[in-house]
This record gives C-alpha cells, sequence and structure tokens, in this order.
C-alpha cells in the first residue's frame, strides 16, 4: 500500500541506495577474505616457484654441457632462403688480360628499329540510319584501345579506313599500303 502513494522517482532512488548497500556489503567481505588469504597464496607460490626450479636445475646443466661439447652445426646450402654461401672477399683489382689480335675490329653502330606495325583488330560493325541512308561505323582495336571509326576515318600511325563493309574494312597505312580486316 505504501508503495502506491510514492511516486516513481522515489521507488528508483530507494532500488539504487539499496542496490549500492548490497554491493558495498559485498566488497568489503571479500576484501577481508583475500587479506586473510593473500600471506599463505604468497607461501604457495614461493614453495611452487622454489620446487620447479630444483626440478628443472639438473636438466639445465645436462643442456648446457651437451651445448658445449657439440660444434656448431651450418645448415646445408639447399633451398633454404635464410642459408647464404661463402662470401669472397673482393681482393686486389686485377685488369683482364689482352688477348693479342692482328687487326681492330672496328665498331658498327646497330640498325635503328623500325617502328612495329599498327595492331588492328575488326571486334564489329553497327549500322545506323542517317538522312535515309545505311552508314556502317567499324568497332576497331587499335593497339589496346576501341575505336569507332567510319569511312574516312583515321586510326593511329597514320592509317585511314577507306571503306567500311558489313563484315569487313579496308585500311590504308601512311605508305599507302592497304590491308583488310575481317570479323572472325
Amino acid at each position: 500500500m505504501m508503495l502506491k502513494n510514492m511516486s516513481p522517482a522515489t521507488v528508483l532512488l530507494i532500488g539504487a541506495i539499496s542496490l549500492s548497500a548490497g554491493w558495498l556489503a559485498g566488497t568489503s567481505t571479500s576484501s577481508t577474505q583475500s587479506a586473510k588469504d593473500a600471506p599463505t597464496a604468497r607461501k604457495r607460490a614461493g614453495t611452487a616457484a622454489a620446487q620447479a626450479a630444483d626440478d628443472v636445475a639438473p636438466f639445465t646443466g645436462q643442456l648446457r654441457k651437451r651445448l658445449e661439447t657439440q660444434a656448431p652445426r651450418t645448415p646445408s646450402n639447399g633451398r633454404n632462403p635464410f642459408v647464404f654461401g661463402t662470401r669472397q672477399s673482393p681482393g686486389v683489382f686485377r685488369p683482364a688480360q689482352q688477348l693479342p689480335s692482328a687487326e681492330p675490329v672496328p665498331l658498327s653502330l646497330p640498325e635503328p628499329f623500325a617502328p612495329a606495325p599498327p595492331q588492328f583488330k575488326l571486334s564489329g560493325v553497327a549500322a545506323s540510319q542517317e538522312a535515309g541512308a545505311t552508314v556502317l561505323t567499324a568497332i576497331v582495336n587499335d593497339n589496346g584501345a576501341m575505336v569507332f571509326v567510319k569511312a574516312g576515318g583515321k586510326l593511329s600511325n597514320g592509317a585511314t579506313v577507306v571503306r567500311v563493309e558489313e563484315t569487313a574494312i579496308v585500311i590504308m597505312d601512311a605508305a599507302g599500303i592497304t590491308q583488310t580486316l575481317r570479323l572472325p
């Protein structure tokens, strides 16, 4: 009955105070328990560490003795990427021996490379209606770039499209050589 007359804020305040008091009471009891157990826990930890050290001591001596008597192993050269060959000292500079030659060999300049011919490939032909006439447009792969070109259009390296047909195109390069590309 008494709760009916209290406001919700008062009920929440009483609940929060009750929880806080319970929490404080619980921590004070657990801290007094751990304070009582601390010296015995330290004694147990100290004796366990000393016992472990006593158990390991003979093995440590055996390991040190074995390592002193054995020569260090060197890994073999093989597929191990962390093993390198022996290092060669640079030594003294020795010029290459001159071979006697009867006559000197004349040096010739390398011939200049001719530029690679352009790589054209016909990928397709499209048709469209302009002013009542059908106009064909070729889809050409010009050295890796897709180009849409009509008759009279320019390609790379001075090449010109002479004629576009339904399944082929005729290309003329800068030297006047014609080439016909067909659809695959």
